[in-house]
């Protein structure tokens, strides 16, 4: 069984490093940033990496420990399995990923950044059904994108959204040029 996309949509997180850097192209240089992000998000969220790995780490509450929300559904593994693992390092990348940050407040422009590449993924298990989940994303980027994510990471709380864009048919036939 294969692992699913790994996507998330106006999620709340939290910046907790800017790393802004030269990337070189030969004799190119050009400007990129490597933003890492901490979230808490549903288990189901570890299926994108392995679809084994959640139940590897959680199992169904034993009588007497806490049952299942009615509202949250799901397959019930809420309890965390081996409460001895240190924080999970998931060696898994990504590519191709579009990027967009938000504010909380209405009325501001989202950061887009595309071509992200998504690593450095470090999972936590909790009690109760859900992950902490932290990973950086890299991606070329222009001054002004430079300056926006500085102000991104002085408010540090915002709400994050991940998709894996698709090439289009012109990228498709540029890159089998």
């Amino acid at each position: 069984m294969a692992a699913s996309q790994f996507e998330l949509k106006e999620h709340h997180a939290s910046i907790a490093n800017v790393n802004n850097r030269i990337q070189r192209h030969g004799e190119e240089r050009q400007l990129a940033a490597d933003i890492k992000f901490n979230l808490s998000a549903p288990n189901t969220v570890l299926d994108a990496f392995d679809p084994s790995l959640r139940k590897d780490l959680f199992r169904k509450p034993n009588r007497g420990e806490q049952q299942d929300l009615p509202h949250i559904g799901g397959d019930g593994l809420t309890e965390v399995k081996h409460t001895c693992l240190e924080p999970l390092k998931l060696n898994h990348e990504f590519t191709g990923y579009e990027l967009q940050i938000d504010g909380h407040l209405d009325g501001t422009e989202p950061i887009v950044l595309v071509d992200v590449k998504l690593k450095k993924f470090v999972a936590t298990p909790r009690e109760g059904g859900s992950v902490d989940l932290s990973f950086t994303a890299s991606a070329e980027i222009d001054s002004a994108e430079a300056a926006e994510l500085t102000e991104a990471f002085l408010r540090e709380d915002i709400r994050l959204s991940l998709s894996r864009r698709e090439k289009t048919e012109q990228q498709q036939t540029d890159l089998a040029a």
